[in-house]
């Protein structure tokens, strides 16, 4: 493979072919040039770019003090591999006390985070991470290469250490094949083959204490080395951080500025809303979309990172053609999904690129809805059912209402489907399992990365996926970009090979973008600047009025 790349130091604007050495910010080389973050289509309600709550004066400095009150409907699942798997339960957890060694920024410029050096040889088959010396854990304990590389052990042999759970990161952890310590705070990794998006892996995988990590399983302690400490966790009352005076980038961005951070556990949405509407919570992830709709203006959409889709099981009988898979991709109104079933939220698209991915196509930001198209497919299939087509759903009331809808969509072409509902733990299994007999409706993340990543990573992608979808121009474009340049015009010749067949041959259905509202109180400020990676909010330049 081609390399041409240059250091650059400082603050100036990295190539994107770049090596990260010494203190210097900079580029993470080829791979990470193709991971993306905020864009057109990712941008705040309000209409600007999601970095204060519109009430705020472009004149407010940030105030010290106070504790922002948030909340969340499912208690924390802290047992099945936290902090190396990203699960939906864990939205505060997974944002405020661990970190990376690099991140994907606003500006998408890849910059050092706890690593002082990052960098690959000729060919991407090895890296050496070097951490910043003095790095604390939240307990005052070093920060050692030991700690680094125990994430990946962990993934690799989760049962080594107690823990039943499937990672998203396995692949990745699973390429790498030598840990080689080289001094207490330095490591230089070898992976199986040359690995053009392997920097995507170590943006994702946070840095804890090892001694400390039977208590984090417990849920008595989460030592990284995030801008806020965790505190105490009762089990469907409360959660709370505090502040880390001495979080090492203090000096360059000013935060945090809250003293704390509160989070209380309801049962369900609407209790979370009127607990909202009486001044006692200042952020709802994931407010109802009735209380969101009636505070647009205090309401932001996070970074598109991939679709909430309907999945196909190829092998089922009347799935089996590709025509009445396209069929059914054009009968489903994602118009009316985004107004209706999402107050208007977000923006209707057809697939699951960003606007700044180099996979990205300005064609499928069309709703590619067409019913008449739709039978017209179905009559050259010759179509005829027996039976109707399963289709499995979770019974939270929002998969409920967009299952039913999808299923008179598809009854008004001429396809009949039976609701199968589940509760959530029970749907998940069966998505694991890949036990899906016909249809079903679920979300992934991880498009904003290189697209080899989402290929590899994200579960109705890899292979083998719970559509059992094979195809041999699929697995072709995975093997060609396993050899590219992410930003290559070879690799984009590949991205379009993929989104000719994500609609001509598809497996999967989209159906809206992934990123629900997030809603704050008036006197929040700063929130909404979100980082590429993991597409969570900078709480640490978050304030109160």
């Amino acid at each position: 493979m081609k390399d041409d790349m240059s250091i650059i130091r400082g603050k100036r604007t990295p190539s994107r072919r770049d090596f990260i050495r010494g203190a210097s910010v900079a580029g993470i080389g080829a791979a990470a040039a193709g991971l993306v973050g905020c864009g057109d289509d990712d941008d705040a309600v309000n209409g600007g770019d999601g970095s204060a709550s519109p009430t705020t004066a472009a004149t407010q400095a940030p105030k010290q003090g106070g504790v922002l009150r948030g909340a969340q409907t499912a208690d924390l699942n802290m047992s099945t591999g936290y902090p190396f798997v990203a699960l939906a339960e864990n939205p505060f957890i997974n944002a405020l006390p661990i970190e990376p060694v690099i991140q994907y920024t606003d500006s998408l410029t890849p910059t050092l985070n706890l690593a002082e050096r990052f960098e690959f040889n000729a060919d991407r088959s090895s890296l050496v991470v070097k951490l910043k010396p003095g790095l604390t854990f939240h307990n005052g304990a070093p920060v050692t290469a030991d700690d680094f590389v125990f994430g990946i052990n962990l993934i690799q042999k989760p049962a080594d250490f107690g823990i039943k759970g499937t990672f998203q990161l396995s692949a990745f952890a699973n390429a790498v094949k030598e840990s080689k310590v080289l001094s207490a705070t330095e490591v230089q990794f070898t992976f199986d083959k040359p690995r053009v998006n392997m920097a995507d892996f170590f943006a994702q995988l946070p840095v804890v204490h090892k001694a400390s990590y039977e208590e984090t399983k417990t849920g008595k302690a989460i030592n990284g080395t995030g801008p806020f400490v965790f505190k105490k966790w009762t089990p469907g009352q409360i959660l709370t951080f505090e502040k880390n005076p001495n979080w090492h980038r203090k000096a360059d961005s000013g935060g945090p500025y809250l003293d704390g951070i509160e989070v209380r556990f309801f049962g369900d949405q609407d209790a979370m809303g009127l607990a909202y509407q009486s001044g006692e919570l200042d952020l709802l992830l994931g407010p109802p979309a009735a209380l969101a709709a009636q505070n647009r203006k205090l309401t932001h959409v996070p970074v598109k990172t991939g679709l909430e889709y309907m999945g196909m099981n190829v092998t089922h009988p009347d799935l089996v053609d590709a025509r009445v898979r396209k069929a059914i991709f054009m009968a489903v109104d994602r118009p009316r999904i985004i107004k209706e079933l999402g107050e208007d939220f977000g923006k209707v698209t057809c697939q699951p690129w960003p606007s700044t991915s180099p996979a990205f196509d300005p064609k499928l930001e069309d709703p590619l809805y067409n019913p008449a198209e739709s039978k017209k497919l179905l009559a050259q299939a010759g179509w005829k059912q027996t039976e109707p087509i399963p289709f499995d759903h979770r019974t939270t009331a929002a998969y409920v209402a967009e299952a039913s809808l999808i299923q008179q969509n598809l009854k008004d072409v001429g396809i009949e489907t039976k609701l199968i509902p589940s509760d959530p733990t029970a749907f998940l299994a069966i998505l694991r399992d890949r036990k899906f007999k016909g249809l079903w409706v679920t979300s992934h993340a991880f498009a904003h990365m290189a697209p080899l990543t989402n290929f590899q990573q994200t579960l109705p992608y890899q292979q083998p996926n719970m559509s059992y979808y094979e195809s041999p121009t699929y697995l072709d474009i995975r093997a060609q970009l396993e050899k590219l340049d992410p930003l290559s015009d070879a690799a984009k010749a590949q991205y379009k090979r993929f989104n000719e067949i994500w609609v001509e041959d598809p497996w999967l259905v989209p159906l809206q973008p992934n990123t629900g509202p997030q809603l704050v109180s008036e006197r929040v400020r700063g929130f909404g600047k979100y980082l590429v990676t993991p597409g969570i909010a900078k709480y640490w330049e978050v304030w109160l009025a």
